[in-house]
């Protein structure tokens, strides 16, 4: 198989429809990775969702507010690689600290074991939330409305910031080799830039206000396309997108190129995709607050999945491993 996470055909046929449901609609599963999982309570419910990328704290995070809830705190599980030191043990520590005190939440628990299989360190993040049950007692849950044809597809935030991170990490030499420390400044995204709860939040609450139906998908593995993929896929629809709009910084363009990696297929930390039924003005409204959204196409009752831009189109086809792996190979 590829490295990274497993295709959508792959997770259809060998886990999701393999895992039986025992508790009735009490538990909502997440599909991969994508989301969270739900909990039904009376009064809340108890989210959960988990990663294990090098900024699995914003991961996690951003997954909980795109299903709509807030998260409480996060447990940590690390198998180190033997010939690790306890220094680097140190490292991973500080950094998952860093993170957790952005969004001002606790590391519950943290167990640490030592592998002679490893051939690195491999962290993975358990983050649970809340979320409160809404006075109609519908779920203000990420997919709880079922996305329909002729939906609007609503891009938010500068795509590949965190998947850049990773590739600059690894190649850093090589890209001032060809660029100047100012190009890979400016596509480096500053920590808070991966941070897109609050965009949830506030995306939330406008569908309240305007009674609008409509889902939050937070990016991560694969990028834009894989979710686009994925979300047609699990309704039987299909999408038509003007590619030109979706925002991307063009450093990480030029950035890209260097090893022909496609930035729509990348790591996307950072980004969401908001897809609605009817009209609302949620773009205005974040552009006025200097968030870049656009509306960049919208579902189609077919299962074509085009993306156009100017006079070309192109029909996507199932996305493979995500881009990163082209220079990410452990």
């Amino acid at each position: 198989m590829d490295l990274g996470r497993i295709k959508s055909s792959i997770f259809d046929r060998s886990v999701f429809k393999l895992i039986k449901d025992r508790q009735s609609k009490e538990i909502k599963r997440a599909y991969l990775g994508q989301q969270a999982a739900t909990k039904k309570l009376d009064n809340a419910n108890v989210v959960t969702s988990l990663s294990s990328k090098p900024m699995a704290v914003y991961d996690v995070a951003n997954k909980l507010a795109a299903s709509g809830a807030k998260l409480d705190y996060v447990t940590v599980n690390i198998v180190m690689d033997a010939a690790s030191r306890e220094i680097r043990l140190k490292e991973i520590i500080n950094d998952l600290e860093e993170q957790c005190r952005h969004f001002n939440i606790t590391i519950a628990q943290t167990d640490v074991r030592v592998s002679a299989r490893a051939i690195k360190p491999i962290v993975t993040v358990f983050g649970l939330g809340h979320a409160q049950v809404e006075t109609d007692d519908s779920l203000k849950l990420t997919e709880s409305y079922k996305p329909k044809p002729e939906d609007v597809i609503v891009a938010i935030g500068v795509i590949g910031l965190s998947g850049i991170r990773r590739v600059i990490k690894e190649k850093e030499e090589e890209i001032l080799k060809r660029y100047t420390r100012d190009v890979l400044d400016k596509a480096l995204a500053r920590l808070e830039e991966l941070d897109t709860t609050s965009i949830s939040d506030l995306v939330y609450e406008e569908f309240r206000k305007e009674g609008i139906k409509g889902n939050v998908y937070s990016l991560s593995e694969g990028g834009v396309i894989d979710c686009l993929w994925n979300i047609a896929e699990k309704n039987h629809i299909g999408f038509e997108v003007d590619i030109r709009k979706i925002p991307v910084r063009q450093e990480i363009i030029e950035i890209c190129e260097m090893f022909s990696i496609n930035p729509y297929e990348m790591e996307s930390i950072g980004s969401l995709l908001v897809t609605y039924s009817g009209n609302c003005g949620i773009v205005n409204i974040l552009n006025e607050k200097n968030v870049k959204a656009f509306e960049v196409g919208c579902f189609k009752s077919d299962n074509k999945k085009i993306l156009r831009s100017l006079s070309d189109e192109r029909f996507v086809e199932m996305p493979g491993q995500d881009e990163i792996y082209k220079v990410i190979n452990n």
